[in-house]
């Protein structure tokens, strides 16, 4: 972990500097206004390659994200055992299709089969997490999620006959 090397700028407020592993410097001047700079300079460089002026708010927001308070990323390997056991799957609704013209909680597909229609894909049109009451159409792609069990659950209780790849839509 980087040292944080702490000034006073008299006048001004505070200034930190960090030294990043790349070798370059993050300064942080926090102005006694409340207003913020935040300047990055390049390795041997004097001049800063570029600068961000944030208000009190705005700084505490970009802190926030930062921090993690409003995402936290997974480590790499917890990802990967996380996804392990996940299938995901496009399945592309013919018009003879059992799931055709009904909606969603009609379908009872989540108790049925444990999977999630995550998405609907209906032409040029996207429904993330679709209500419950959203009608499934002839010709719609659904994205559904699951374990690899429920996902074969899935497609032979509602008679899949049209999956797609999973790196096409």
């Amino acid at each position: 972990m980087s040292e944080i090397k702490e000034s006073e700028l008299p006048g001004i407020g505070k200034k930190f500097t960090l030294e990043l592993d790349s070798g370059d410097k993050l300064v942080v001047v926090i102005h006694f206004s409340g207003e913020r700079e935040v300047f990055k300079f390049t390795r041997d460089n004097d001049e800063p390659t570029s600068v961000t002026t944030l208000a009190d708010e705005e700084a505490r927001q970009v802190g926030s994200i930062l921090s993690g308070t409003y995402f936290q990323p997974v480590v790499e390997e917890e990802h990967k055992l996380a996804m392990k056991n996940a299938a995901m799957e496009w399945i592309k609704i013919a018009s003879d299709s059992i799931l055709a013209s009904k909606k969603i909680e009609e379908l009872d597909v989540r108790k049925r089969t444990g999977v999630s229609i995550t998405t609907i894909i209906r032409g040029e049109a996207v429904i993330p997490n679709p209500p419950p009451s959203e009608i499934i159409k002839p010709q719609d792609t659904l994205i559904i999620i699951g374990n690899k069990e429920q996902v074969k659950n899935f497609i032979s209780t509602f008679e899949i006959k049209h999956r797609l790849e999973n790196d096409r839509q």
